[in-house]
Order: C-alpha cells, then structure tokens, then sequence
C-alpha cells in the first residue's frame, strides 16, 4: 500500500492539453528573457545601422543650433524656448525609430515563444506578491539561484570574449596615431560593429540553451501524479462508473424499447437458433422495417416472444446473417434485399391465408415480380 501511495504522489505523468491550458491562463509559458534580450540587442543595432545618417544628421543639426545660439548670446526666454524644442525635435528624431524598432522586437520575441494569447491573471491583485518573506523566498529559491548563476556565466563569458577580441585588435590600435580623424572614426565604428556581432552571436547561442531549459523546466513543472491525472479524467469525461451505469440502463432501455416492438413483426427471421431479426410490414410503407436483432440470450428472447404473439419464424441464414451485421434497428431493408425478404413475406401470407398489406388477395409471387414488394 505504501509503495502505491508513493507512486500516486511521484510525477511521471505528461501534462494533459487541460492542465497545459490552465498553466497558460495563469501566464505560467515556457519563455526566456535572453531571447527577448537578444531580439532587441539585433532590432536596435540593425536600426541604428540603417537609421545611421539620419541620427548623424540631426545630432550635427543640434549643435550647430546649441553652438549657435551660445555664439549669438541670445539669452531671451523666447530664444531660449524655441531652441530646447529644436532639440527636442532632433532628439525625437533620432530616437524614436530604433524605440519603435525594439517595441516591435519586444512583441515578435513573445509570439516567437509562445504565440498569441492575452491574460490578465497575472495582473491580478495578489498580497504575496508584495510580502517581503516570499520574496526573499523566491531569492533564495533554486529558481533564483539558477538565474544568478545564469546571469553570472554570460557575463563572465562576454567578458572574455570582448577581452579576446580587444587583444587581437591591440596592434591595429597602436598604430592609430598616424591616421587621419576620419579614419579613427571610421576604425573605431567598423571595431565597435564586429564586436557587437560577436557578442550578439555568443548572447543568441546563450538565449537558445536557456529558452530550451525553459521548456524543459515548464514540462516538469506540468508533470501530473496518477491521481491528479485520474482525477481531472474524471472532472473533464465523467467517473467511468457512472458513465459505465449510464450505458447499462441506455442499453437496458433500448432493449425494452425493442422487445417492445416485437408484437407488432410481421415475420422473425432465423439461421436459426444464434441469430434472430424481427421484419415488420404494414400497408403504406416503402419497406420492411427492422425492428428487433439480436444473438444469443437476445435471439432466444426474441424467438419466445414471437411463439406467445404466434408471429412466425422463419430460418434463412444468409438473409438473417446479412440483415444482422448490415442492417441498424429502425432501420427499412436496402434494394438488394427486396428479392430474397419477398419470398419469405410471400411464404408468410400464404402459410397464413391472409391478403397482402394493401388489401390485394396474396398470391405466390410468380417470375420478375419476386423483386418488389408490394
């Protein structure tokens, strides 16, 4: 018994669509902030690059209007007003795109992960979230720890990397004193930009090993005992017991529907003691209908209620065992089966001595005429 509770608390069961969906209601995705750092970090410097001259541009234009004004020594209030909104122009300018830009980055990054959904749970007033001791718990916690050792490592290993790349720049640095200012700056731009692209390499190979642990951590996080999995099988289909019971009473209920119809037969068909079908063909019907099957325990049943109506039975193993397997309850007889359901209707009548459905005098059906039914 130990050993089951055991297994009942351990977590080996996959999460279920249910619980994968209650997980993202609450915002609880598998996401990782080193790819939405790097998205951004790639967004901004491709927009800095292309939105370059413009930037240039303006922020030439801004002091040329700052040096201006200080050379001019328009100190007025007017003056004064007009200038701070030119630089609040160029500024703008200058910086809106690339924060356009990385806006942009910020909402691919989050489709990117976990596609398009909208909660306000997290939003959700919460006091634990503003109590001091849980917070430190949450510091404190292996989670919090794996973030501080995370971040650690990726600036240790970014550290290295820019230490390597300045070394390896080192004699190209040296000999700057002999160029011209233009190219200092054009040095220094093209030196900043290749070391930009090898930290964002190293960064986006970090972001794709945590967005990895970020999945692997959310799938054992979602892990279901057996009893919670058994349990919301229960909640999400119903207890199988009671659904087991509902099907026993439906069945029950249908079979008391059909031995119900049975009188009404007009003729029982046999192959002949496993299987039983009940025919019933009245006047004003395209066709014979089946109204009872069965085999079995059902067959017998069947069969003893037709001897206390004085329906007759009749053996035909072929058309009882087509009519058994191809035919529903309730269901008229197919074309294919008019011919050989006739001559047993036709047998019928005339054991009886009684007029066909329609009123017309039974008559033993003779040539073509055995294919319709009257």
């Amino acid at each position: 018994m130990a050993q089951s509770d055991e297994s009942n608390d351990e977590r080996t069961e996959t999460a279920t669509p249910y619980r994968r969906e209650e997980f993202r209601k609450q915002g609880t995705v598998a996401m990782s902030r080193e790819v939405l750092s790097v998205l951004m970090m790639a967004s901004v410097g491709f927009a800095v690059y292309v939105h370059s001259k413009e930037i240039l541009h303006q922020f030439s234009l801004m002091g040329q209007q700052f040096f201006g004004f200080v050379i001019r020594g328009e100190f007025e209030k007017t003056q004064f007003l007009a200038l701070r909104w030119d630089i609040v122009k160029s500024l703008t300018w200058m910086v809106f795109p690339i924060l356009g830009v990385a806006m942009v980055a910020g909402v691919v990054s989050s489709v990117m992960q976990v596609g398009f959904y909208m909660t306000g749970e997290p939003l959700a007033p919460n006091l634990d979230r503003i109590n001091p001791l849980n917070g430190l718990k949450r510091m404190f916690s292996s989670q919090g720890l794996v973030e501080v050792v995370k971040a650690l490592i990726k600036i240790a290993i970014a550290s290295w990397v820019v230490w390597k790349f300045l070394k390896s720049e080192t004699p190209s640095v040296g000999v700057l004193y002999q160029q011209s200012t233009l190219q200092i700056v054009t040095f220094t731009l093209h030196t900043m930009g290749r070391l930009f692209v090898s930290l964002l390499t190293l960064l986006a190979v970090i972001a794709g090993l945590d967005y990895a642990f970020q999945k692997y951590s959310l799938e054992k996080k979602m892990k279901m005992t057996r009893r919670e999995a058994k349990d919301e099988f229960k909640l999400r289909e119903g207890d199988p017991l009671i659904k087991s019971r509902i099907r026993n009473i439906q069945r029950k209920m249908a079979s008391r529907r059909m031995m119900e119809a049975i009188p009404k037969a007009t003729v029982i068909i046999t192959n002949p003691t496993h299987l039983a079908v009940a025919l019933q063909y009245d006047a004003g019907m395209q066709a014979p209908r089946v109204t009872a099957k069965g085999s079995g325990f059902v067959a017998d049943k069947i069969r003893e209620l037709a001897r206390e109506h004085r329906i007759p039975i009749v053996e035909n193993k072929p058309l009882a065992r087509n009519m058994f397997k191809n035919i529903q309850i309730g269901h008229l007889i197919p074309k294919e089966l008019y011919k050989a359901v006739a001559e047993v209707l036709s047998y019928v009548y005339k054991l009886r001595g009684l007029t066909r459905p329609d009123g017309q005098p039974q008559t033993a059906p003779q040539g073509p005429r055995q294919t319709q039914l009257s």
